[in-house]
């Protein structure tokens, strides 16, 4: 699909860059390097909130006025407890095994900046529940030394191997899940569409 302006995503996932490619959009990249640390009294939406304004932020001076940028964050929480991404086999094993047999919440932030708008930069943010079953240790063991899910929030990815043998439940949009919520994207770049 064409777009007026020209599609930029601030982001290096290539799961969100296939989600573009998926929706028939033009686009281009441009990684951002983000310190995604966001204020301890802030609510799972409100920190996928901040951290994705903070990436769109980043992307803003990069961009020219026939342009508009995407970001994007995804949070997985339990019992007010933020996973971020695992450093590193022991961080990933315990986020895995805390989360096994358990539902939790993925909240995915989305913002588009429009420099030549006069909201700068728009925001929202989706809410699913997610159900693993018991997760044994061997398949913990095998997910991470298999897949290496490093790059992901909570040390999964819905779309995976993991996911497809372990999850019980979802309760709302997967692509959220996986990273980007689509439907909100396609809402936001309506007015964009020729």
């Amino acid at each position: 699909m064409k777009l007026t302006k020209t599609l930029v995503l601030g982001s290096q996932s290539p799961r969100r860059a296939q989600f573009l490619k998926d929706l028939e959009l033009d686009f281009k990249t441009l990684p951002l390097d983000v310190d995604e640390t966001a204020p301890s009294e802030l609510s799972a939406s409100e920190t996928a909130i901040f951290v994705s304004e903070l990436k769109a932020s980043a992307l803003l001076p990069l961009l020219g006025p026939d342009e508009i940028g995407i970001t994007s964050d995804t949070e997985v929480w339990l019992d007010n407890r933020r996973y971020g991404k695992a450093a590193n086999y022991e961080e990933a094993f315990e986020m895995i095994q805390s989360l096994s047999g358990k539902t939790h919440v993925v909240v995915s932030g989305l913002s588009i900046i429009d420099p030549s708008a006069a909201s700068t930069i728009q925001s929202s943010s989706s809410v699913v529940e997610v159900s693993f079953n018991d997760i044994p240790e061997w398949a913990i063991d095998h997910y991470i030394k298999t897949y290496s899910p490093f790059d992901k929030a909570g040390a999964y990815g819905i779309q995976e191997w993991i996911g497809r043998g372990f999850i019980s439940e979802i309760k709302g949009n997967y692509n959220s899940v996986v990273g980007l919520d689509t439907a909100a994207l396609v809402s936001f770049l309506t007015p964009y569409f020729k």
